[in-house]
């Protein structure tokens, strides 16, 4: 039984959500509740010293890093339609899947954490632009590639799951997807494909 420790608000829980639903594997879901501090509890530490969400457990197997288990998954339940071992597919997979965790989800999980959950009197408005800035750099590269490309690797992949989650909820975080339409033509191709769940 694959067992993942998860919050509802987190996006990147939501990534590994999506996939374990689009690939039919059931699953138990432990909820920790990151506004109490239960990442920190003796019990989660042991499973992930570095003290954050996601983290998955299959059969005694423990895994963290949400675009880490998305490759995991991919591999794990292959073959699968959102995941390939071909040499050039795999690299751009793994090419958009460090894109964002490196350059997209920072900018856009902390825009959206400082404008829903910090409260305005203790924002730094200075850093608060210049990660909703970042972000809008992060999704001119996504519109660019989109623009000739229906999916960031080709066909439906763990790529577009791990891109997706955040940019799905970047207008939380005070980033608007209207200049950027091919991006928000490919978050509504994400929405229409089978096992789809949304992050709420």
């Amino acid at each position: 039984m694959i067992r993942l420790y998860d919050h509802p608000l987190s996006g990147n829980c939501y990534k590994v959500r999506l996939a374990l639903n689009q690939l039919g594997v059931e699953y138990e879901k432990v909820t920790v509740d990151i506004f109490k501090g239960e990442q920190n509890s003796p019990e989660f530490v042991a499973l992930n010293p570095n003290r954050k969400i996601p983290v998955l457990v299959d059969n005694g197997f423990v895994i963290w890093e949400s675009n880490a288990i998305l490759l995991y998954l991919g591999k794990r339940f292959s073959p699968n339609r959102i995941y390939s071992d071909e040499p050039k597919t795999f690299g751009r997979i793994c090419q958009w899947l460090l894109f964002g965790k490196t350059t997209l989800d920072p900018a856009l999980a902390r825009a959206r954490f400082m404008t829903r959950f910090v409260p305005e009197e203790a924002r730094d408005p200075k850093e608060l632009e210049a990660l909703r800035e970042s972000g809008r750099v992060a999704l001119g590269v996504l519109n660019e590639h989109l623009k000739e490309n229906e999916f960031l690797a080709g066909s439906y992949s763990i790529a577009d799951i791990g891109c997706f989650a955040y940019v799905s909820t970047a207008e939380e975080g005070g980033v608007s997807l209207s200049d950027f339409p091919a991006v928000k033509r490919w978050c509504e191709r994400v929405c229409s494909q089978p096992g789809y769940i949304p992050i709420y």
